[in-house]
């Protein structure tokens, strides 16, 4: 299943997406209101979500598509980590790494680092 996100504006009840947003006919769309700030694009958060993982955890790691969620009354990008390298596909996912939507924060902690280096061990282990 494919997730496309846009940010729109509601004004007087109605929700304006941008003139760019393609909708298919028939498709399921789910409303999350942030509030009156604008969201961090998901490219934006994946970007510092992978630079993350390359600085704390491993230069073979990059972060997903993203999904909005609220994680401890905060709306954050959640991001599937997968393993890179050359002549593969990104293979995972081996965790996940939270961004806040907003501020663009990472909501990483040590532990999660540690699960993330762990689970990529694992996992390499596991292969031909």
């Amino acid at each position: 299943m494919t997730m496309t996100s846009y940010q729109g504006v509601v004004k007087e009840g109605h929700i304006q997406l941008p003139s760019v947003a393609d909708l298919p006919e028939g498709s399921y769309v789910y409303v999350i209101v942030a509030g009156s700030e604008p969201l961090l694009a998901e490219e934006t958060a994946r970007r510092k979500a992978t630079r993350w993982l390359v600085e704390y955890v491993g230069n073979m790691l990059m972060a997903s598509e993203g999904r909005i969620q609220e994680i401890n009354g905060r709306l954050a990008w959640r991001f599937g980590v997968f393993i890179t390298g050359r002549g593969h596909a990104p293979r995972g996912p081996i965790g996940y790494v939270d961004v806040d939507a907003h501020t663009g924060e990472s909501l990483v902690t040590d532990q999660q680092a540690e699960e993330l280096i762990a689970h990529g061990t694992a996992f390499i282990n596991t292969l031909p």
